[in-house]
């Protein structure tokens, strides 16, 4: 037996964070498509590889209004599928909820779509394997209660699979808006494999590794860098085994590079030699992760934080990202040493800081940016509240000293 297990899709995802005057069109229109060209990568394997059906575990779509060409496109894809006998069984998550009539969304008779009740279908493969499949879909944005506990146990008759939209409680995200669990229900259900959905990074939670989130199948943000895909399940001797297959169109990574006493223009000739001399077979979105030492510039840092650099950066990528196959989206800085402001600034910085610098202040002064989930998780994120805690420092301290050379001036 054979067969995809993908989630996450997020169909018609809007990337509106990307989308700003420096980003050439023609590279947008790539990005705007790199979710629907990963799921056609996804069903021509399931194809080629004449699967025996094919799983999607929820988040279909980027949101449940999704456009007509996403709903077009996804009819197409199951069509092809349906056109070579490959049954799919899906449900609806958060992003993509749907309590609506089943039979008017159109989908051909190869696939099945969990209701908002946990249900069990069942199927026979060409080989005469009888697998039982229970799921259910979302019917609401959030699924407070513990879904777990309407899933039947397995019986000795054939194979048994859980597809599950959720969060597992130890996880970093609101747990209780997911249909929580925990690994010890899953297992309490004796299944042979758990097909999960929500969680964006690739992993397995038991050491059989067979309860699984695949991942979503395109990054679309530096949160979810590396490489995204599928997971490929077969049975060997009865047991199941899950192999990642890499799908995106666009890969997010992170970019070291070091910053001393060199200037502004030498740095951004370092930082696109390096993106040049990687080679990048996949198209790759990069945050350029820079290490300040000690020796740092002071006209360099204030040209970094400024957005100077990246500036130029992006308009020396404007022509040239299709040679490089890369695109810099964002620069994020690391200090060496704490910068440390004098006598009564630092006091009054210090106090400032202890009020400011939290994720619900960060978020209230945000405002409206966080609206967008995935600014929301950045400015969230510890290593960006240091980030924000360092520059605002480092501004702070280059307006001191300037004062302090205007007085110096202003005595003589």
């Amino acid at each position: 037996m054979k067969f995809v297990h993908a989630a996450d899709l997020h169909l018609d995802s809007p990337f509106l964070g990307l989308q700003n005057d420096a980003i050439p069109v023609d590279l947008l229109d790539r990005v705007r498509q790199s979710t629907f060209q990963s799921f056609e990568r996804i069903v021509d394997d399931a194809i080629t590889n004449r699967v025996d059906f094919v799983l999607l575990a929820g988040d279909l779509f980027d949101r449940n209004d999704h456009s007509v060409a996403a709903e077009v496109f996804f009819l197409d894809q199951l069509n092809r599928l349906a056109n070579q006998h490959i049954p799919v069984f899906l449900l609806f998550g958060n992003h993509d909820y749907f309590d609506g009539d089943v039979a008017s969304l159109g989908y051909p008779t190869n696939t099945y779509v969990f209701p908002s009740n946990v249900a069990t279908t069942n199927l026979e493969t060409h080989q005469g394997e009888r697998i039982a499949i229970s799921g259910f879909s979302f019917n609401k944005r959030w699924v407070r209660e513990a879904k777990i506990a309407d899933y039947p146990e397995a019986t000795g008759n054939g194979y048994h699979i859980g597809m599950l939209h959720g969060s597992l409680e130890s996880l970093n995200s609101p747990d209780g808006n997911y249909a929580p669990f925990t690994v010890d229900q899953l297992e309490a259900k004796h299944y042979n494999y758990w097909a999960l959905g929500h969680i964006h990074k690739r992993q397995s939670l038991d050491a059989g590794k067979t309860i699984n989130y695949p991942g979503n199948p395109q990054g679309r943000h530096i949160n979810e860098a590396g490489e995204k895909g599928y997971l490929m399940v077969h049975t060997e001797n009865g047991q199941f085994h899950a192999e990642f297959h890499a799908t995106a169109p666009i890969v997010w990574r992170v970019i070291t590079q070091k910053a001393g006493q060199q200037s502004t223009g030498k740095l951004a000739a370092q930082i696109l030699k390096t993106v040049t001399d990687a080679r990048f077979e996949t198209l790759s979105f990069c945050r350029i992760q820079i290490f300040m030492d000690s020796t740092a510039d002071a006209t360099t840092t204030a040209q970094i934080l400024s957005g100077e650099l990246l500036e130029t950066l992006q308009n020396q990528l404007a022509t040239t990202w299709r040679q490089r196959n890369c695109w810099i989206t964002s620069i994020k800085v690391d200090q060496a040493q704490t910068v440390q402001l004098s006598g009564i600034d630092q006091q009054y910085f210090d106090q400032a800081s202890q009020q400011l610098f939290k994720g619900d202040q960060v978020k209230k002064m945000a405002d409206s940016l966080t609206h967008y989930p995935f600014i929301q998780r950045d400015l969230m994120a510890q290593d960006s509240l240091q980030d924000i805690y360092q520059r605002s420092k480092t501004l702070l301290q280059e307006n001191v000293s300037e004062e302090a050379q205007l007085g110096d001036h202003s005595e003589d």
